[in-house]
Formats: structure tokens, C-alpha cells, sequence
């Protein structure tokens, strides 16, 4: 699917006159949808670095398997947000804990890295809860997840889900797009 896709020659001229290494971005963007959530982000299709997030964590969170529930989303530019939240978390994890708070609050750098931080994982939970949203039978990273137990045998709770699900966005993109 991706392959035809992605060597259409009119797509091909798309990408290459917005930037060239885009096309492998938006490609490794809906691959790792399609693996981690059953289905992709639209990137390729859209041939734009776009991506659903949840407006709100907490309700989108609440959602999580309700087939009637609808997630407030709007639209930011995924590859972009990754590429911030990388930077600004290599950043926070070198500085002392005292200092972090303040730079996020009056440093503008450090402000934007934390919203894009928190748009990131806006992402994975807006994929979660489309993908819990349709029950199916289809076999996808999340699917094992969810077949997944603890040591008393109680299924994974909608943090843990959520956290997986930002690890697999992450660990994805990061070995893919750059």
C-alpha cells in the first residue's frame, strides 16, 4: 500500500517542491499509525505534516473504548511538535529540577517545548481513542497491548495504554524520519 503510494509521480512532485525529506517523515508518521492505532495519520495522503490532537487529555482519556463518545481534536504539525519536544526534552534533562519550572514560565523556548511536548502526547491519545472507538479484529501494537496483563492479571489502565502508545510515536518517528 505504502510503497504505490508513496512513488506516484504525482505525489512524488508534491513532496519534492514542499521539502525534500518530507515525504519520509509523513511516510513514517502513517506507517507507525497504521502499525501502533490500525490505521494511518493521513500524512502521505494529505501530503501535509498534519495530525489530530486531543483539545482536551483528561476527556479524550475518558473516552477510551466508549463506541458513542466524540474526541475534540484540532490540527498541528507533527513532524514539527516531535522535533520540538526532542530538543526541549534533551534540554530539561541536563538543567537542575529548581530551574525547570521558571524557564517554562518565562523563557519562551522552554514554553514552546513544553507545549509541544504535551501536543505530542495530545496525539497518541487522539489515536488511542479513535482506534478504541471501533472495536475490530484487526492485529495491530495496540491490540497486543491491550491483550496484555499484569501480574495479577489486570489489563493495563488508560495511563499505561496512553504512555505505550506515546512510546510507540516516539521510538517510531525518532528511527525513522530523521
Amino acid at each position: 500500500m505504502y510503497v504505490e503510494f508513496i512513488i506516484t509521480p504525482d505525489l512524488q512532485t508534491r513532496i519534492d517542491s514542499t521539502l525534500p525529506s518530507s515525504g519520509y517523515n509523513y511516510l513514517a508518521f502513517d506507517v507507525i499509525g497504521d502499525l501502533s492505532f490500525g490505521s494511518p495519520f493521513g500524512m502521505l495522503k494529505a501530503t501535509k505534516d498534519i495530525a489530530p490532537v486531543a483539545k482536551s487529555q483528561t476527556n479524550a482519556m475518558a473516552t477510551y473504548g466508549d463506541e458513542g463518545a466524540k474526541v475534540e481534536v484540532e490540527y498541528f504539525p507533527a513532524v514539527r511538535i516531535l522535533n520540538e519536544r526532542g530538543d526541549y526534552s534533551a534540554s530539561m534533562g541536563v538543567l537542575p529540577p529548581w530551574i525547570r519550572p521558571l524557564l517554562k514560565k518565562y523563557h519562551p523556548w522552554y514554553r514552546k517545548g513544553s507545549i509541544s511536548t504535551a501536543n505530542l502526547a495530545g496525539i497518541a491519545i487522539a489515536a488511542v481513542a479513535k482506534r478504541l472507538k471501533t472495536p475490530t479484529d484487526r492485529v495491530d501494537v495496540l491490540s497486543k497491548l491491550l491483550d496484555g496483563r499484569d501480574d495479577e492479571g489486570k489489563p493495563m489502565g488508560r495511563p499505561e495504554l496512553t504512555a505505550e502508545a506515546l512510546t510507540q510515536l516516539i521510538a517510531g518517528s525518532d528511527t525513522t524520519s530523521k
